[in-house]
């Protein structure tokens, strides 16, 4: 097929496209509604005129970047390639897979083309080329389709007791379609950008580019684009709209409308992590969110430092993931849930991506071995230095040793230990060859597998992990006036020292109160300059020969030390003399 080669639209023309876009959005009013695109013209089957689109979606996409073209996307912005590695890593893995792409067996094939592989919501692979580059469609359409499979494994790898797919387009029956699309050239200002790749889809007959707009319903488009790692210093992008409502139905992540993400990779943890935006993940709302697209518990598909409000705020990343590099959601937790998710999970009341209509349905195999007791429990504080970890699994099972039971400290380096497994009681036991520092946060990680942690018939743990702080506990050292104090001044401050460092004391955990009638006594709160003792300050002159009472509130939000251990909670009285 020739193209008509036509200049790449002036930033003039893009800025044109975008406000009339964006006018029509501000003229209508908030509801769902078709409207029909114009030029949207198709010559087959898979390219329609009529678009559904969300209009509310600028107001579930605060806080993203929104890209206005002929359909509301909303993205967070590109993947940096650090996110993937790096560009060094990116690049020499896109250069082998081009050559050798491990091909997969023919029998994968029926799942990725699910259905007779055209029916309801698909993913539209394409292979989209700038129009000043060269096209090498014919050397890519083998590696590409070999490549998808890849990405459709790492989702069966995602849960050892169900299966599901991607529901790629195959027009064949037979393999991933893959569309030869040329876009909008690079030009003279030398960058290609997320806008560039959807305006040049949406309006391929509009640009001279081809005969088709790819802007059909129930559709996912998956571009990789070649030759422009030049000229887009990042791994990809894709659409996520924020929208955290569980209903398939309902929610915005999985209507009626076109959605595009790109990679400039042939990779497929880039190409995976893109798709899964288009799905809805990670929302904000998700327990490991970085309230900017992704999550922070490593190596989770979905996670990295991306700067987003976690981060800013001083989180760092989290190292309870168990497996290989690029789970699905290690945790079934925060986007990811194959299943039915148990009352307790996020999941069963937030927007599972399992439930997105370009997933086939789950299939159930045979019930894995699950960990029915942690110890230390999940998120424990003030834990022994010289604990150790124990798992107790429902079943029998194989498998347990140091390498699929390991311990984390903050950095992510596995801490030499023992391990052990009783099979009568079925409990893992790990024990550290050293004590633990002090006031320091502890990841505990079970790997389950073919090889690794698995019941008697073979059938794998679904990996896990969890988290502890160890101790000690900040303890009170000092108290003024004393507990039972008589005589005290009615114009002095109250003081509490602790033992180290504290974080949370505030006038809602440091308070004084009248003790005979419970009134509150207004104060202002302070640290002692850089010591350990903090100072209760009453606003007006205490009354004379009064009892009063000080307590101090500890917890995972009142008083605690610097690594999150809570001081235990204290109360004491004194009376005013006259």
């Amino acid at each position: 097929m020739t193209f008509v080669r036509a200049p790449k639209p002036s930033r003039t023309i893009r800025r044109t496209l975008a406000m009339l876009a964006l006018g029509a959005l501000v003229a209508t009013s908030f509801a769902l509604v078709p409207s029909t695109v114009a030029g949207a013209s198709s010559t087959n089957a898979s390219t329609v005129t009529t678009v559904q689109t969300a209009l509310d979606l600028a107001k579930l996409c605060a806080r993203l970047k929104i890209t206005v073209a002929k359909t509301t996307l909303c993205s967070h912005g590109p993947d940096p390639v650090d996110a993937f590695g790096g560009a060094a890593r990116l690049k020499q893995t896109s250069t082998a897979e081009e050559h050798r792409v491990t091909a997969a067996p023919g029998s994968e094939l029926t799942a990725l083309c699910s259905a007779g592989g055209v029916s309801g919501k698909r993913i539209e692979v394409i292979y989209g080329v700038p129009q000043d580059r060269t096209n090498r469609y014919a050397q890519m359409l083998a590696p590409l389709r070999d490549i998808m499979r890849h990405v459709n494994n790492n989702l069966e790898a995602a849960d050892a007791a169900t299966s599901q797919n991607y529901r790629f387009l195959c027009t064949n029956g037979v393999d991933v379609t893959v569309r030869n699309v040329t876009l909008s050239p690079v030009g003279n200002d030398a960058t290609y950008t997320f806008d560039d790749y959807a305006i040049s889809m949406q309006n391929q007959i509009e640009f001279g580019l081809g005969p088709v707009n790819y802007i059909a319903n129930d559709r996912l488009y998956i571009a990789y684009i070649d030759q422009i790692q030049d000229v887009y210093p990042f791994g990809g992008q894709g659409e996520l709209t924020g929208d955290d409502q569980p209903s398939p139905a309902a929610n915005a992540n999985n209507d009626s409308r076109p959605r595009y993400s790109m990679s400039a990779y042939l990779d497929m943890p880039v190409i995976a992590h893109e798709i899964g935006h288009n799905l809805g993940a990670v929302q904000d709302s998700a327990p490991h969110s970085t309230q900017g697209g992704h999550c922070y518990d490593e190596a989770d598909l979905m996670c990295y430092d991306d700067g987003g409000l976690y981060f800013a705020l001083g989180g760092g990343l989290t190292f309870t993931c168990a497996g290989p590099e690029s789970a699905i959601d290690c945790q079934d937790e925060d986007y990811y849930y194959p299943g039915t998710p148990p009352a307790s999970n996020y999941l069963a009341t937030h927007w599972n991506t399992a439930n997105s209509g370009f997933l086939s349905p789950i299939v159930s195999l045979t019930a894995p071995p699950t960990v029915t007791a942690k110890s230390p429990g999940t998120l424990a504080t003030r834990v022994a230095q010289t604990a150790n970890a124990t798992a107790t699994f429902s079943k029998a099972v194989l498998g347990v040793g140091a390498t699929t039971m390991r311990l984390k400290n903050p950095a992510g380096t596995v801490l030499s230990a023992l391990v052990s497994y009783n099979t009568a009681t079925r409990v893992a036991t790990l024990n550290p060859s050293a004590t633990l520092p002090a006031d320091t946060k502890f990841s505990v990680s079970l790997t389950g597998g073919a090889s690794a942690i698995r019941d008697t018939a073979g059938t794998p743990l679904r990996s896990t992990g969890w988290s502890f702080t160890t101790g000690p506990a900040p303890t009170i050292t000092a108290r003024t006036p004393a507990s039972g104090a008589t005589g005290a001044s009615r114009t002095a401050s109250v003081s509490v020292t602790f033992s180290e460092a504290m974080a949370g004391v505030a006038a809602s955990t440091y308070t004084l109160k009248n003790t005979a009638t419970g009134a509150s006594i207004a104060a202002s709160v302070s640290r002692s300059g850089t010591t350990n003792k903090w100072i209760l300050n009453p606003t007006a002159t205490l009354p004379a020969r009064t009892s009063f009472t000080v307590t101090v509130t500890g917890g995972t939000s009142g008083a605690r030390d610097l690594a999150g251990n809570p001081v235990s909670t204290a109360s004491w009285k004194f009376t005013t003399g006259s």
